[in-house]
């Protein structure tokens, strides 16, 4: 990645593996719903909720590695290979503290969050069960996240659509054979979808791994040395990296919120939200590893220098985003109830179509706003894309009042909250990378020789 002239090939180059492994990725929570809708409409609904709050606490560290891979990228572009490893192994060790943080949260204070926020004992119970082992996961799942940014960084990503596919895999065959109890094994229900989950991200994590020793990197990268903690590298990934971890956790903060007024509703509501939450995710993915290939390449673009292809750059990838939300969506928009009831309770089928026709509009603002948002992250303007994110959550505070409070809405009108969202982010970035002069700032970072 020395001289990257990013056309749209260059890009879909490092997007395709990231969107595969995006898609399998998401198809674990996907998986561990279908297979609970063989056992109860309950258990259903815990791990749908329970998987969005595992989900928020892992994209705290996973969007805190998004920092290091604009960081990675920019080394690489500048063919400072060696320096790489320092921001990896620093970024590991941050992790790691994360991991054991929330571990030691969830292990002395899970049931009492889980008591506080949802109101059926059942469900309670049964995400408890879940949450428990789920715990575990952080581990492997943090390590992976951030060999998930180094790979992504170097643009080096066929690797990780190797280890993501074989998690995918191995968590449907073990959800098969614990949830049921096949070959001797006893029949573990919602439990037995906790442990493949975890055993399917060690697993992954182990194939990252092996990929370093396999493709020559750890002498070329420095890699996995660990000789000293560097402040200021934390620091810098800390300082890229706060408004994406800000924008994820107060996005799914909003998503939590969300669900937990639905439950309030009724074991039905939250089911059915859930399902629709799952085929929204799986329609996103092409967007969402675009979004990281934008970190990518903006970044790797501002480490060469080369401020003023930026723009035609950005504009390549949000073309091949919006092409691919369609192609995505349109079998959906034309056959929702084949697609609905592949995850839904055939009682659920019809009352699910009105919120997911709301999502699949959404989706095409999500596929243009989420690239613009990450390209400001990319050229290192935390403060503003902090400001950006500050303004568009104040607004969508307003708007979530407004439907859940001051409205007797429907679950279609109530999903609306996401078309505002993600308009409000598109609004708001579009005007800074249209009026701001960021051009400036970034050619006085680095003055061509």
């Amino acid at each position: 990645m020395k001289d990257l002239s990013y056309s749209y090939k260059a890009i879909l180059g490092i997007a395709f593996p990231l969107m595969v492994s995006n898609f399998f990725f998401t198809l674990i929570a996907v998986t561990d719903i279908g297979f609970m809708r063989e056992i109860g409409v309950t258990e259903q609904a815990a791990i749908g909720y329970i998987s969005l709050l595992y989900l928020f606490f892992f994209m705290a560290g996973f969007s805190y590695t998004r920092g290091a891979q604009i960081l990675i990228a920019q080394k690489d572009g500048k063919n400072k290979h060696k320096a790489i490893g320092l921001i990896l192994d620093n970024m590991l060790v941050v992790l790691m503290a994360v991991a054991t943080f929330l571990w030691l949260v969830l292990f002395f204070f899970g049931r009492s969050i889980l008591e506080s926020i949802l109101a059926d004992p059942a469900v309670i119970e049964a995400s408890y069960d879940y949450l428990n082992i789920r715990k575990w996961g952080f581990f492997a799942s943090f390590f992976g996240s951030a060999l998930i940014a180094y790979y992504s960084g170097i643009g080096r990503t066929k690797i990780l659509a190797v280890a993501i596919v074989t998690m995918s895999a191995s968590n449907i065959f073990l959800n098969w054979v614990l949830i049921f109890g096949h070959f001797g094994f006893p029949a573990l229900g919602i439990k037995g979808a906790a442990y493949a989950s975890n055993f399917a991200e060690f697993l992954s994590m182990g194939i990252m791994l092996a990929g370093v020793g396999v493709l020559n990197l750890r002498k070329k990268n420095h890699l996995f040395f660990f000789k000293a903690i560097k402040k200021d590298v934390i620091y810098k990934i800390t300082n890229l990296s706060f408004p994406l971890v800000v924008q994820t956790l107060i996005g799914l903060a909003a998503w939590v919120i969300f669900f937990t007024l639905i439950e309030k509703l009724g074991k039905e509501e939250l089911a059915i939200s859930n399902n629709v939450k799952q085929i929204y995710t799986l329609l996103g993915i092409p967007t969402y590893a675009l979004a990281s290939s934008t970190n990518t390449v903006i970044g790797n673009l501002v480490g060469q220098g080369k401020v003023n292809e930026i723009i035609p750059t950005l504009k390549r990838i949000i073309l091949i985003s919006s092409v691919c939300i369609l192609l995505f969506t349109l079998p959906t928009f034309v056959y929702p109830q084949f697609f609905l009831s592949l995850i839904s309770e055939k009682g659920l089928v019809s009352q699910s179509i009105g919120p997911l026709y709301v999502t699949l509009v959404a989706l095409q603002l999500y596929g243009f706003s989420t690239i613009l948002f990450n390209t400001i992250a990319s050229i290192g303007a935390s403060l503003h894309s902090l400001i950006v994110e500050t303004i568009t959550i104040v607004l969508y505070l307003v708007f979530i009042y407004i439907i859940f409070y001051l409205r007797d809405s429907t679950l279609s009108e109530a999903w609306t909250t996401e078309w505002f969202y993600w308009g409000s982010l598109a609004s708001l970035s579009l005007l800074y990378l249209r009026f701001y002069n960021w051009k400036k700032d970034l050619n006085n970072q680095n003055p061509r020789p």
